[in-house]
Parts: structure tokens; sequence; C-alpha cells
């Protein structure tokens, strides 16, 4: 666990990376995405931050590495409330999509959670606290994917999760639609990027770097 920039944690991987943002506010503590184990949700307290004060969490996609542990975190905290794209919104609030999700290739059955909204189109920004968290649409690991861009002191930090695929048909992928996605992040000129398996890339340059790496192994 340690701080990736004021107010923006890593808080550890279970499943994939959890990130978390401190609003300074009634909105308390953002997470992006959730992982599979609330164990490791619970250690935020070693950062000197109160779990209990988790208010949001949003998907990054439906993935049960990413979604997994929801069910437990809503049982220990129940003011928490959950955002994702309406195109991977389903395989979120309901089961029966172990293929899916992934849940699977784990050999556990995912437990649905009801999300608080439902994006829907290429952007949707939610504010919180002194932040605003702009959620971009970009489809191709699966038909609902976002990243999330959040600046803090003139720094922008983007939250790609899962850029480096993989790909498969039961996801839903498409490289095509991928190709675009990689592009709209790489407009972003984001400084920091954290991503979802492979850890926080900067400055700016080795954030393209990296993105457009990607696309050129991922072509349709």
């Amino acid at each position: 666990m340690k701080e990736i920039f004021k107010d923006v944690y890593h808080v550890g991987d279970s499943g994939c990376s959890v990130f978390l943002v401190d609003t300074h506010s009634e909105d308390g503590l953002v997470l992006i995405d959730c992982g599979m184990s609330l164990e490791m949700i619970k250690k935020i307290s070693k950062l000197n931050l109160n779990p209990k004060n988790i208010k949001h969490c949003i998907l990054t996609h439906f993935h049960i590495d990413h979604t997994g542990a929801c069910f437990d975190l809503k049982k220990f905290n129940k003011q928490v409330k959950f955002y994702a794209h309406d195109l991977d919104a389903d395989p979120i609030e309901e089961s029966g999509h172990d293929e899916k999700t992934a849940a699977s290739w784990y050999g556990i059955d995912y437990k649905p959670v009801k999300l608080e909204k439902r994006f829907k189109g290429d952007l949707e920004v939610l504010r919180f606290g002194y932040y605003e968290f702009l959620c971009v649409h970009t489809p191709g690991h699966t038909p609902g994917s976002i990243s999330i861009l959040i600046e803090i002191e003139n720094t922008r930090i983007l939250f790609g999760q899962d850029i480096h695929g993989p790909f498969y048909e039961s996801f839903g992928s498409d490289l095509e639609d991928y190709q675009k996605s990689m592009q709209k992040l790489i407009d972003l000129k984001a400084d920091i990027l954290c991503e979802g398996h492979f850890g926080v890339i900067k400055p700016a340059s080795e954030v393209e770097r990296y993105i457009r790496n990607y696309m050129e192994s991922n072509r349709p």
C-alpha cells in the first residue's frame, strides 16, 4: 500500500490492483475497482484512513477479479455505492454470467450487487468532494470497459485498467474498438497511469509508450 500522488493510493492487489482517492469531504473515499478480497480493503486503515468511510466504488468492467469483493464490501459497509457502464452492468447486477465475468476461470460463484448508476454514452462525470472523475467509455477488452481520469494539482492521473487485455469472444472483446479506445487514452495526455495489473507508469511520455506498445501488439 502506498501513496501514488496527493490523495491517490494503491491499496493492494487481489485479482487486480485496487486504487483509492480521498475526497476530503462528505463523499468520503472512492475506490477504483474492488478486487477479489475484502481483507485487502480492510487494510486501508494502515494508511490512516477508515475503510468504513468508503462511499463510492467505480467498476472499470465486469470481470470478477475487479468485482468479486463488491458483495462483501456492501455487507461490511452498507453506505457504499457502485457505478459501471451500462454495457457491462448486467453481469455485475445478475448471477449466471460466469463465463463472461471469468468467474469460471477461478472456479467461484459471483455474488451480484446493485449499481447506483449505469453510465451511458462516451463520457460520464462524477463529482465527489474536490474532484471530478471523468469516466471514459473505452470498449475493447469488454463492451462496457471504462477508464477514469482525475486531475490533482495540474497532474492528470488515469486509471486505465486492463489496457493489456486479454481479448476473448466470451468477454465480448473487439480489437477495432480497442484501438479507438486506446487512442482516446493517449489523447487524454495523462501524466500518471494506474494500470489494473501492471502497476503505475509515469511520466507522460512513458504512459503514451506503454499504451502504444499494446496497441501495436493487439491489432485486428
